[in-house]
């Protein structure tokens, strides 16, 4: 099984609010919590009151494993939990190769003729 720390939206239309939650990565986002961490109200004028966690359990689901969200990895930074952040590159289409420079190794130079001196 494996552990995200990720929100949970809740509140009404265009007054949300969110609980950080430990959840099974494999359920739907406002599915079965685990544990609840902390909250997360962007609408609150306070900047000590956005987000609210319990830090210590947060460091805790960090060390044994959990993954958290870009949104909980940069909330989590702020307030001071520092961990590696799991950044994957999202599925979509590849990116082309770059074209190789024109003096770079392994392409293909112009040939340059020599003019030769005229025959005395």
């Amino acid at each position: 099984m494996a552990v995200k720390l990720r929100l949970r939206r809740m509140g009404r239309t265009n007054a949300a609010f969110f609980r950080l939650n430990a959840i099974d990565s494999r359920s739907p986002r406002d599915g079965r919590v685990i544990e609840e961490l902390g909250y997360y109200d962007p609408r609150n004028k306070d900047q000590g009151k956005q987000f609210v966690a319990k830090l210590d359990r947060c460091r805790y689901w960090l060390d044994v494993g959990a993954v958290p969200s870009e949104t909980v990895s940069s909330l989590l930074k702020k307030s001071g939990v520092e961990h590696k952040s799991l950044r994957l590159p999202r599925p979509g289409k590849p990116k082309a190769a770059p074209a190789p420079a024109a003096g770079a190794e392994g392409a293909a130079a112009p040939i340059e003729k020599k003019e030769e001196a005229p025959a005395a």
